[in-house]
C-alpha cells in the first residue's frame, strides 16, 4: 500500500508579512522549499494539502517528466506542484486568485533559478469567468483538492472544457475525507464530458489520484462510482 509522502521538516519565519514558516519536501530528487500561513485570512491557498503531495508522489512513482509540455495548475494555493512540474521541465502556468499570486512568486523564488523562471507565468484565474482568457492547447490540466464545494463543479467544468483539447491530460488529486458524496459527484459530472479513471489511491490518507481525457463525441454513459 503506497504511502503519502511527508514534509521533511519546517522553519518558523519571524516578522514575514506574508508566510509564519517554511517547511521541506523532498521529490523526484529535488528538494523544495514552500511558505505557509496556516493562520491566514486567505484561506485555503496558504498551506500544503496533502492532495498536491499525493501527485507529486504519483509523478515520482510513475517517473512523469514534462520536457517541452504545456501546462497549467487550477487553484495551485503554494505552488508546491507547479514548481515540481517546472523541475521536471515543463513550460507551466501557475493560477489562483489574485490575493494568492504573492506567495506563488515567493515560493517560485525560493525554489527556481533564473534559469529556470522563463518557463513559469503566474496568472491570475477566476473558473468560469476568465478562463476564456486563456489559450486552449495545453498539454496537462493539474488540480489538488479543488473540487470541494458544489458552486465551484460546473465553473471547474466550464474551464476544463475550455482549457483542454483531444490530446490534454488532466491530473486531478481530491482528498476524499473532505466530502466524499459531493467530491464523488463531481467526478460523475466531470465524466459526462471526460474519460476519468481512478489511477492512484493513498489509503492511508483517503486521497485518490484520477486521470482524465476528453472524451470523443460519440462518447456516452457516465461511469459508475
Amino acid at each position: 500500500m503506497p504511502k503519502l509522502m511527508e514534509r521533511v521538516s519546517y522553519q518558523f519565519i519571524q516578522e514575514d508579512d506574508d508566510f509564519t514558516r517554511k517547511e521541506y519536501y523532498e521529490t523526484c530528487g529535488f528538494h523544495l522549499e514552500i511558505g505557509v500561513n496556516p493562520l491566514s485570512d486567505l484561506g485555503f491557498g496558504t498551506t500544503v494539502w496533502e492532495a498536491a503531495l499525493a501527485l507529486c508522489q504519483y509523478f515520482e512513482k510513475e517517473k512523469i517528466r514534462f520536457w517541452n509540455k504545456k501546462v497549467i495548475e487550477l487553484g495551485a494555493g503554494t505552488g508546491l506542484l507547479s514548481i515540481l512540474t517546472a523541475l521536471l521541465g515543463g513550460d507551466v502556468t501557475i493560477t489562483d486568485k489574485p490575493e494568492l499570486l504573492k506567495q506563488i512568486e515567493r515560493n517560485v523564488s525560493f525554489n527556481l533559478s533564473p534559469s529556470f523562471k522563463h518557463h513559469v507565468k503566474i496568472r491570475a484565474l477566476s473558473w468560469g469567468c476568465d478562463h476564456i482568457l486563456f489559450p486552449s492547447d495545453y498539454d496537462y490540466i493539474l488540480g489538488s483538492d479543488i473540487l470541494c464545494f458544489p458552486e465551484n463543479i460546473p465553473l471547474i467544468l466550464d474551464t476544463l472544457l475550455h482549457l483542454s483539447n483531444e490530446n490534454t491530460i488532466i491530473y486531478f488529486g481530491s482528498n476524499m475525507s473532505y466530502g466524499r458524496p459531493l467530491i464523488s459527484n463531481g467526478y460523475v459530472i466531470l465524466s459526462q464530458y471526460f474519460e476519468t479513471e481512478l489511477v492512484c489511491r493513498y489509503k492511508a490518507s483517503d486521497v485518490n489520484i484520477y486521470r482524465m481525457t476528453r472524451k470523443t463525441p460519440t462518447a456516452g454513459g457516465l461511469l459508475q462510482w
